[in-house]
């Protein structure tokens, strides 16, 4: 058999069993630490005059704890957060005293990772079950504490203090990304 014709033959019984095997959905671990800069540099530190306005939107945690072979439950979460961090910021009553530019940069890498994310879980999907009631109630979870978001958001009338508490709170979550899954669901290549 020639060369060409035993390549055309791995070609058609390789690439299959490449196709068949669910990609591993994976945040970049760089893109979380340049959103977090972008947070931080979208103007000054929380406000003195915000503080009487400071609400406590306690984090699920357990949301984003790790079992064994977990591993497709947290991609859920993770993308349920992604989703909810771009709706967040789907209205433009964002204060006019943030740095436009770097509230630009952070809704797009937001948008890219949440779109990465979701075509990876797309491409998993029937190749894999990944989704039980575990992850629904970590999915449910993450949920009710971004409604809790766009409440605080929606009863303070979208003032600029209301954004604040916001920015602080989306701080802790990329936070606790980075340091919960810092040794599996984040991808540290450049």
């Amino acid at each position: 058999m020639t060369l060409k014709g035993v390549l055309w033959l791995c070609v058609f019984f390789c690439l299959p069993q490449v196709r068949s095997s669910p990609s591993r959905c994976t945040f970049k671990q760089r893109l979380i630490e340049i959103s977090l800069q972008h947070l931080d540099e979208l103007g000054e530190p929380f406000s003195k005059h915000c503080i009487r306005d400071n609400v406590l939107i306690p984090f699920p945690k357990d949301a984003y704890t790790t079992a064994v072979d977990s591993q497709g439950e947290i991609q859920l979460v993770v993308y349920e957060t992604l989703k909810s961090i771009n709706s967040l910021f789907e209205k433009e009553d964002t204060p006019s005293t943030w740095n436009q530019r770097q509230l630009d940069d952070f809704q797009n890498i937001v948008f890219r990772q949440h779109h990465e994310f979701k075509r990876c879980m797309k491409r998993n999907k029937g190749r894999k079950r990944l989704s039980n009631s575990s992850s629904g109630d970590r999915t449910a979870l993450v949920k009710i504490y971004f409604k809790k978001m766009q409440r605080v958001l929606e009863e303070k009338n979208y003032s600029s203090c209301a954004w604040e508490v916001i920015r602080k709170e989306l701080r802790q979550v990329l936070l606790i990304i980075l340091d919960q899954f810092s040794d599996g669901l984040l991808n540290t290549s450049r």
